[in-house]
């Protein structure tokens, strides 16, 4: 087992990457174990400073699931209402409203806040919230909360 310490250069981390393939594949045993465990935290350390994806904008994020679940536009009718509603979503034109984010999660089983936008981003619902939140959960309950007060009864 060889000495590792904090990746700090890509030849560290190709390295790394070659031994996590190697011990892998090998017979284990509780070296190779305990190695195996070091270098997935030290290169996913090294990924999140150095190589961070950005994240996916809702609408990527629908794109997406549709695509890997093989569902069509018109399957979305019955979650988020027209098939022209449907449309403007699709391409950007429109926003998720509040009331569509979790009945669209449940339907394409991802978490609901993969549906709520990044702060400064719209989300179909004129409403105030931090934008320094680190949670974008917490964004919309804070809007929600805006909305209940904004849309009188009987009118969502």
């Amino acid at each position: 087992m060889a000495s590792w310490k904090k990746l700090r250069s890509k030849q560290d981390y190709k390295k790394a990457l070659a031994r996590i393939d190697n011990l892998i594949d090998a017979k284990e045993n509780e070296g190779s174990l305990n190695e195996l465990m070091l270098l997935s935290y030290l290169v996913e350390e090294y990924e999140r400073e150095f190589l961070p994806i950005p994240d996916a904008s809702p609408l990527e994020v629908i794109r997406f699931m549709m695509e890997m679940k093989g569902i069509r536009q018109k399957d979305l009718i019955s979650v988020l209402g027209t098939k022209g509603y449907v449309s403007k979503i699709l391409s950007g034109v429109a926003q998720l409203r509040l009331d569509m984010i979790e009945p669209l999660s449940k339907f394409l089983g991802i978490p609901v806040e993969s549906l709520i936008p990044r702060s400064g981003e719209p989300i179909g619902v004129k409403t105030e919230y931090d934008s320094k939140s680190s949670s974008r959960a917490q964004a919309v309950r804070e809007s929600s909360q805006g909305y209940a007060k904004a849309v009188p009864k009987g009118k969502k």
